[in-house]
């Protein structure tokens, strides 16, 4: 009985053993997710508004839509290239395919593709913008606030989608989502040779909108209620030509 009784015990410490050989589980201590394990590269907001979120062993959600829109993979995004890229993005937002992003694919993005367009945020530190409109370093102890999707994107924008409704109908036409394509694209391609390399793109960690001087909007801010359709409109925080903290020139809008 007592050698059954031995065989037993050593049965389950041999058990153990093996699992913690095994790899720790999700969300458990050293696990993906876990207290001690890999985390998650975080959410990136395309120039366009696109949500790509990183993943434990993947590449960085930024160079995820890179690679994605670099058509030929030369490592360099063309005019071309970015707006087509925008407007596939344009198709996946015009549910009904009428040619128009309304209220409710706008409600539908800003609570289920990208329900951080909803809120802020803070960072601490960080460059802001000077009263002649270049980039000073911040003062020690200083915290901005970024209002929506301003903390995950190159451009500092609360809201690109709505950002782009430059005649305020409460949509977003093709015709103006392409528009503000070529204006976003102006605006990343830093030395204007037609081309965008991820060596001109700004860097995303907090407050390192690094191309002094060239502002992060098109116009509008974001950070408002948009009537009727749940979307944001000029006026927010984050929004607001960089006086909430920096947010590098409001918004992107059109």
């Amino acid at each position: 009985m007592r050698m059954l009784g031995l065989a037993g015990l050593l049965l389950v410490l041999a058990s153990g053993a093996q699992a913690q050989d095994g790899p720790p589980p999700p969300g458990g201590p050293g696990g993906p997710g876990g207290p001690g394990g890999p985390r998650p590269r975080g959410l990136f907001i395309s120039p366009m508004g696109e949500p790509f979120r990183g993943t434990t062993d993947g590449k960085a959600p930024q160079d995820a839509w890179f690679d994605g829109a670099d058509a030929d993979h030369d490592g360099a995004l063309t005019l071309d290239e970015f707006r087509d890229d925008a407007m596939r993005w344009f198709k996946v937002l015009d549910r009904k395919g009428d040619g128009e992003i309304d209220p409710a694919d706008i409600e539908h993005y800003e609570t289920v593709l990208a329900p951080e367009a909803r809120g802020g945020g803070f960072e601490t530190g960080g460059p802001t913008m000077g009263d002649n409109g270049e980039v000073k370093a911040a003062d020690i102890g200083s915290t901005r606030v970024l209002s929506g999707l301003a903390r995950f994107n190159y451009l500092g924008s609360p809201e690109p989608v709505t950002a782009a409704d430059t005649s305020l109908n409460g949509g977003v036409s093709a015709i103006e989502f392409m528009s503000a394509a070529k204006r976003r694209f102006d605006m990343l391609d830093t030395n204007h040779d037609g081309k965008i390399t991820k060596a001109e793109l700004p860097d995303l960690h907090p407050g390192a909108f690094k191309r002094g001087g060239r502002g992060g909007g098109e116009g509008r801010g974001g950070g408002g209620r948009r009537g009727g359709g749940g979307g944001h409109r000029g006026g927010g925080m984050g929004g607001m030509g960089g006086s909430m903290g920096g947010s590098m020139g409001g918004s992107m809008g059109g």
